[in-house]
């Protein structure tokens, strides 16, 4: 559902009412856009399974190697990409792409560079739908992954209509305020179930990345948007032609 807070209840639309032209006349390609592997899960897994069970083809690109600089670098890059495989199997993901930038240091990478990468995977899949990484955290390879996804999806050099941003559980340095809020209540246990796939992220509560916090969010996002369990997005810009 679409939720602005200056509007009264009356004025809330369901996202189902927002895409429900597209979804009639054609199967949807939908990219997601993730900095690292796990972000995709995080933000937004009940909704890529949600989506993948409406028949969409969910396209995956995760811009990092998903690993900092560590003694056994290359064994966690292998990991986190085959967990990255098998959560996505879980969640219906059709494609993944891997671009393998240094993790942690995406900030040091042209942004030019990074504009190029994502605008080939878009031309590679013209997706109707961009789901990328918020602005509101201090991390900043999710704050250039934002920035170069606003920049592959102008109007002028893409096909795409719609771009969101996904919320991922962790401190931020402005608040996250969501403006579209998905139902995924029969979905939530899918997002649960590839997280675990990840497990050299998974951290003990009250951690944001413990599963009793992703759930706990879930349910607050809920509860903010009248439903028992959803994810919460923000509206970039919506084309409706």
């Amino acid at each position: 559902m679409i939720c602005d807070k200056s509007l009264n209840w009356s004025s809330i639309l369901f996202v189902e009412d927002f895409f429900k032209d597209a979804k009639m006349i054609v199967i949807m390609n939908v990219l997601v856009i993730a900095a690292h592997p796990d972000d995709e899960v995080l933000g937004m897994g009940a909704t890529i399974k949600k989506l993948s069970k409406q028949k969409h083809k969910i396209h995956l690109c995760v811009v990092s190697d998903g690993a900092t600089t560590v003694k056994n670098k290359t064994k966690l890059m292998n990991q986190r990409k085959k967990a990255c495989l098998q959560s996505g199997k879980v969640l219906g993901i059709s494609t993944f792409d891997f671009l393998m930038l240094p993790d942690m240091r995406l900030d040091d990478t042209p942004q030019l560079e990074i504009n190029l990468l994502l605008e080939k995977i878009i031309k590679k899949y013209n997706p109707s739908i961009v789901y990328t990484t918020p602005y509101s955290d201090f991390h900043k390879d999710h704050q250039k992954i934002h920035e170069c996804t606003l920049v592959a999806t102008r109007p002028a050099s893409s096909n795409v209509k719609h771009v969101f941003s996904y919320e991922i559980p962790g401190t931020v340095k402005t608040t996250y305020n969501p403006t579209v809020f998905e139902d995924v209540s029969k979905e939530i246990k899918y997002k649960i179930r590839a997280f675990k796939f990840y497990s050299t992220e998974i951290k003990k509560f009250p951690h944001p990345r413990s599963i009793k916090s992703i759930e706990n969010l879930a349910i607050h996002r809920g509860i903010e948007s009248g439903l028992k369990v959803a994810e919460a997005f923000r509206l970039i810009h919506s084309i409706n032609d």
